[in-house]
């Protein structure tokens, strides 16, 4: 159920990363793989009345879990980046916790 939404990399960054990210977090967040959602958003970035680059920003939706995993798997997400980064470059992550009875799969809610 994790949704991964990436933006500020290319969409060659993020094909290349899901590829090992959701099998890595899958056991650490007791996820199977397939629950996972991984998306690709384009994104420009505006300052002045001008387009830039922008800062790699990570968001993770998902179920509130305790802070020591959202810490964990927030330095196994910077982890696995760093690699598609420029040594120097800042990565953002984002998480934005879902409460079960506002989410909703075939119309059915998860909450009680």
């Amino acid at each position: 159920m994790p949704h991964l939404r990436f933006r500020g990399m290319s969409r060659a960054t993020v094909k290349a990363i899901s590829k090992t990210l959701v099998t890595t977090l899958a056991p650490v967040i007791s996820s199977p793989e397939n629950h996972f959602v991984v998306e690709f958003i384009p994104a420009e970035f505006v300052r002045d009345g001008q387009i830039m680059s922008g800062q790699p920003l990570i968001e993770v939706l998902w179920f509130t879990r305790p802070q020591a995993l959202q810490d964990q798997v927030a330095t196994l997400i910077t982890e696995a980046m760093r690699a598609y980064l420029e040594p120097d470059q800042d990565l953002c992550i984002i998480f934005t916790a879902l409460e079960g009875h506002n989410y909703y799969e075939n119309g059915q809610h998860y909450g009680k």
